[in-house]
């Protein structure tokens, strides 16, 4: 009896000492670049190529429109331009700007107005002949915005496989492009923005009509789930956009996602920066500059992981349960 009770001690007590320690958590960052369909110039795709000497390796999520393809002088190597950028692990994902063109080719009658800028029908004219960049997505209904994001999907399809993230354009993600979303499958948006952090803008009715459609997100607004009709989606909400932000801003969020970390070291704490193609060579400065401060801070610099919307997405479903 004796042996026997010394032999469950050394068993238990192997059991406890080799019990695993809760995992640590990491700043999880998804760097993400809004294909808006306007204009595929050699200076915005250079500017990605050079914004990668900085990155390194990190991964991309491009969430690309898809009229690019679609415009009326649409030349055939579209796709082949886009997939160049695409590198092995990066994500390749749905953006929805409501494009005529895109319209057209969805097999719906274009809807231009109203504005999310203006709130009127004044429109921007980029110069192509094709608008609809800056229209409302709530002009559709959501059998619209089905076959939008249909025909998206298929144009992207000719340049690689397409995750279900998805991005609105204007970060609209009206509850009736949820339901489309939902409908079409997808699993996860990453439209939700602090309205506020546009303060860069004059765009007044822009900022009130985000704050209709995201009233409670900041800066520091973790992963969430939405309801999507009969499905949920998970909202990976961003952070901050780099048109819009200063280098020191671009800093501060991930020292404050840091912060969180300290307090709270068994959760991965997400944070989404997004900038744009078409705006890259003008503000690509600020973030090199923040990613080179923020990588200069070894406390911080160990914690950072880098992934891609659905990598985090991942992650983030596993936080949530």
């Amino acid at each position: 009896m004796r042996a026997l009770w010394l032999l469950l001690v050394v068993l238990f007590g192997a059991c406890s000492s080799t019990a695993p320690t809760p995992a640590k958590g990491k700043i999880v960052v998804a760097m993400t670049i809004d294909w808006e369909g306007d204009d595929l110039s050699k200076e915005n795709l250079d500017a990605v190529d050079d914004l990668r000497k900085t990155l390194g390796a990190v991964p991309l999520t491009h969430f690309v429109s898809a009229a690019y393809a679609t415009k009326q002088h649409a030349k055939s190597t579209v796709p082949a331009a886009i997939a160049r950028e695409v590198r092995p692990g990066d994500e390749l994902a749905v953006h929805l700007h409501a494009w005529q063109s895109l319209a057209r080719a969805s097999g719906l009658a274009p809807k231009v107005e109203p504005s999310f800028l203006t709130g009127t029908d004044e429109v921007l004219q980029l110069g192509d002949g094709d608008v609809g960049f800056d229209t409302d997505l709530d002009a559709y209904d959501v059998p619209a915005l089905r076959a939008m994001l249909v025909e998206s999907r298929k144009e992207l399809e000719k340049v690689g496989p397409v995750s279900k993230s998805f991005r609105a354009g204007g970060y609209l993600a009206t509850p009736k492009m949820l339901l489309a979303l939902g409908d079409e499958g997808y699993a996860v948006d990453s439209s939700a923005i602090d309205p506020h952090r546009l303060h860069d803008l004059d765009d007044d009715q822009w900022q009130q009509r985000l704050s209709q459609v995201w009233p409670r997100i900041d800066a520091t607004t973790q992963p969430f789930y939405l309801r999507a009709g009969p499905v949920q989606l998970l909202e990976l909400p961003i952070a901050l956009v780099v048109d819009y932000a200063s280098t020191a801003e671009l800093v501060s969020v991930i020292e404050v996602a840091h912060a969180h970390l300290v307090q709270d070291p068994g959760h991965d704490v997400f944070v989404v920066v997004a900038f744009h193609l078409e705006t890259l060579s003008d503000f690509s400065g600020r973030l090199v500059d923040a990613i080179t401060t923020v990588r200069a801070n070894s406390a911080i610099a160990g914690e950072l992981m880098y992934a891609t919307v659905d990598e985090a997405a991942e992650l983030a479903r596993f936080t949530l349960q």
